[in-house]
């Protein structure tokens, strides 16, 4: 069992369900001015929903692992799975288990909406994971793009769906209609959010993974450029990110959302500790501990949803 939570990054699973629910709950519904589940999705549709998402990127972790045998005898040696606690044939036989299923819920969910030709959705998210581990993520830049691209997506479906589950109920359709403008904001904020810093924590964990990358041929930034430049490019995103942080945090004054305003004061100082971390670092464990920053930076985020529930509109 032990070997199977390794596998699916129930960390990571669980950061996925938490996001969703919490886009839901205490996000889209507050600022429509509804209660979770009483108009628009469903508890069933919902759960089709988190499913699909979750399993398809399960599914994407277990075909990295798959290709990261190698690479992660150096880069972290014991911590993958497969090979060791769990078979390569089973590995794939769960890929190809949990891709399916998550492809069928999305179909699921897409038709109950009456949207099915969203179900396309879930079948780029599969083929664009499935070309990340055999040939982005060792390109310069482009993994690190596509798993940040991914990362901000779960935020944006579940307005998506929501909206669409909406739009068949047209008394309340039309009573939040004109709340969905700030709504619309939100999500792209959290998108924004959580593109950039997974994007940090992707620059950072290919100087993490510097030596088990180059050895076995991953051409990623830091093995093409070289740490240096990989830490400028990290100066480069975070600089970004926490200017928009800034922006987002003047909007928030704006609108008189006091408790996201000074929260994100936390959350800047976690960007100037990692600033101070990065001239610093040097090696393995250096970097490491610029990784965890990030993690806790995207934790910071999502527990920041719970606020807006004292908002409602």
């Amino acid at each position: 069992m032990k070997n199977y939570l390794k596998l699916i990054r129930w960390p990571n699973a669980l950061i996925i369900v938490l996001s969703m629910y919490f886009m839901l709950t205490f996000v889209i519904n507050p600022l429509l001015g509804m209660t979770a589940f009483s108009d628009g999705l469903s508890v069933t549709e919902f759960v089709l929903l988190v499913i699909a998402t979750l399993f398809i990127a399960i599914g994407g972790n277990i075909v990295n692992d798959i290709s990261d045998i190698n690479p992660d005898s150096v880069n972290k040696p014991g911590r993958n799975p497969v090979g060791r606690g769990i078979s390569v044939a089973k590995s794939w036989t769960l890929y190809y288990a949990l891709t399916i299923l998550g492809v069928i819920a999305g179909s699921l969910v897409s038709y109950f909406v009456d949207q099915i030709n969203y179900s396309l959705i879930f079948l780029f998210t599969v083929g664009l994971l499935w070309f990340y581990s055999k040939k982005y993520k060792c390109q310069p830049l482009v993994g690190n793009f596509v798993v940040a691209f991914l990362s901000a997506i779960s935020f944006g479906l579940v307005w998506l769906y929501q909206f669409f589950a909406l739009v068949p109920e047209t008394e309340v359709f039309t009573s939040v209609q004109s709340n969905f403008q700030i709504v619309n904001r939100m999500v792209l904020i959290y998108m924004g959010f959580a593109f950039f810093v997974s994007l940090m924590r992707e620059i950072a964990k290919d100087m993490e993974d510097f030596k088990g990358d180059d050895r076995f041929g991953c051409r990623t930034f830091a093995v093409v450029y070289g740490i240096k430049k990989t830490k400028i490019l990290l100066y480069i995103v975070s600089l970004i990110g926490f200017v928009g942080l800034f922006l987002v945090q003047y909007y928030f004054f704006l609108l008189q959302f006091n408790i996201h305003f000074w929260f994100f004061f936390l959350i800047d100082l976690f960007f100037v500790l990692i600033f101070v971390r990065t001239m610093k670092a040097n090696n393995k464990e250096d970097f490491s501990k610029i990784s965890l920053l990030i993690k806790i930076i995207m934790l910071l985020g999502i527990v920041s949803m719970i606020f807006f529930w004292f908002y409602r509109l």
